[in-house]
């Protein structure tokens, strides 16, 4: 399976009144595995995604969220062992992205997802803000992260 890896220390403050992590903070999670893969290249693993759907510059790009959809599996608790999510792209668009994710506990002996998700970027010109046909370059980059695409139970 072409996934990228992202480990990640869980913060006290991740967790809610019930002593699990917070249902909002698997979220952010997700976001900063899409932060460290397509912007800062601090993955696991060095993709060639890095920069091509976001720029500076006169005709800068940007991404956008237009969807996004978790699956709870499992409670996840607080633990000194860092979360990994895995990621990959389940579908290419015109301009768009799926982004598919496990977020597997490191907790656990054995491979353990505590939740899975969807998100639909778009990528849009910086300063109009309009979807804009993905580059030959970054289809180039996204085709060796690409996977079979997550079924969720609902939706």
């Amino acid at each position: 399976m072409a996934r990228v890896h992202v480990d990640m220390e869980l913060r006290w403050g991740d967790q809610d009144a019930y002593g699990h992590i917070n249902n909002v903070t698997y979220a952010r999670y997700l976001e900063e595995a899409r932060v460290r893969t397509f912007e800062l290249g601090s993955a696991r693993e060095r993709t060639g995604m890095e920069h091509q759907f976001r720029g500076e510059g006169p005709q800068p790009l940007k991404t956008l969220v237009a969807n996004q959809q978790i699956e709870f599996l499992r409670v996840l608790e607080y633990a000194a062992q860092p979360i990994t999510v895995e990621l990959w792209v389940g579908k290419l668009g015109g301009s768009s992205l799926e982004i598919h994710y496990e977020i597997v506990d490191g907790s656990h002996a054995e491979r353990t997802v505590a939740a899975r998700a969807i998100t639909t970027l778009v990528v849009v010109d910086g300063n109009t803000l309009k979807p804009v046909r993905l580059s030959d370059e970054g289809r180039a980059s996204v085709e060796p992260w690409t996977d079979e695409p997550l079924r969720m139970r609902r939706g």
